[in-house]
């Protein structure tokens, strides 16, 4: 699995890579703008995690994660919720499957 120093970097490079989709929790949920429609955490599945520097920040630090669907589908999702919502992140985050 590759490695990232920066936020960007790995937003971009995951992007370059097939992950074109967007995850965010909405109503205990995971929402895909792209598919325009909410999927089960159960139904999606951890394939890569990277924690890194917001622009080149020691001090603020985010993870990026990489997930799979049932569909194949290749999407991104942040740790950004989680500073609001680290409960509701945490149930969500749990629910998906790890590779």
């Amino acid at each position: 699995m590759p490695t990232y120093s920066t936020f960007k970097e790995a937003i971009c490079a995951m992007r370059d890579r097939g992950f074109t989709h967007t995850f965010s929790i909405q109503n205990q949920k995971l929402y895909c703008s792209e598919l325009d429609k909410t999927i089960e955490p159960e139904r999606l599945t951890l394939v890569e995690q990277h924690h890194v520097k917001i622009n080149g920040q020691a001090s603020e630090e985010r993870d990026v994660y990489g997930f799979k669907t049932d569909e194949n589908i290749l999407g991104l999702m942040t740790s950004t919720y989680a500073a609001y919502d680290p409960e509701g992140f945490n149930s969500i985050f749990r629910r998906c499957r790890k590779a």
